[in-house]
C-alpha cells in the first residue's frame, strides 16, 4: 500500500442481505492496505454486526445505511452513519463485562466489539448517527544492515 489515501463509499439499502457484499469490500480493502488474514476477518465480523444494529434502529420512513472506507498510511476507518435513534449502534454505552451474552441479549456489547477492532468512535451531528471502527495496520519492520569497516 502505498501512502496515499483512499475512500470508498456505499449506500446500503434496509436490506440486510446487502451487508454481505458490503462486508466484501470491506475485507477486500482491509487486505489491500496491509492487514493480515486475521484482522481482515474481525474487522469484517465488526462491520457486518454493527450495520445489522444500525438497520434495527432506522425509522420506518428512513433510508439505508452510509458506509465509507477510509484506508490511510497507518489505519483502516470504516463508518457507518444512520439516521434515527441517535445512539451508538452497538453496546458502547458500557464497556464492563455485560451480565448476559450477545447471544442471550441479541445485541453486540462494546467488550467484544472492542476485541475485534482497535478503537470504536460515536458521534452525532445533524440528525445523523456515525459509529467508526478503526483498525491499525501492522507494518512489516525490516532489519538494517550496516556496513562493516
Amino acid at each position: 500500500m502505498t501512502a496515499d489515501s483512499t475512500r470508498v463509499v456505499f449506500h446500503l439499502d434496509r436490506d440486510p442481505r446487502l451487508i454481505a457484499p458490503i462486508c466484501t469490500a470491506v475485507h477486500f480493502e482491509a487486505a489491500r492496505a496491509g492487514l493480515d488474514a486475521g484482522g481482515c476477518d474481525e474487522l469484517g465480523e465488526a462491520f457486518e454486526d454493527v450495520c445489522r444494529q444500525a438497520l434495527l434502529q432506522l425509522p420506518d420512513a428512513g433510508g439505508g445505511l452510509e458506509i465509507t472506507i477510509d484506508t490511510f498510511a497507518d489505519r483502516i476507518e470504516v463508518s457507518i452513519h444512520h439516521r434515527g435513534q441517535l445512539i451508538p449502534a452497538v453496546g458502547l454505552e458500557t464497556v464492563t463485562p455485560p451480565i448476559a451474552s450477545a447471544g442471550e441479549s441479541g445485541r453486540l456489547n462494546g467488550v467484544e466489539l472492542l476485541e475485534r477492532v482497535d478503537r470504536v468512535m460515536f458521534n452525532s451531528e445533524d440528525g445523523v448517527g456515525r459509529t467508526t471502527l478503526v483498525k491499525f495496520l501492522q507494518r512489516k519492520r525490516g532489519t538494517i544492515k550496516r556496513k562493516r569497516k
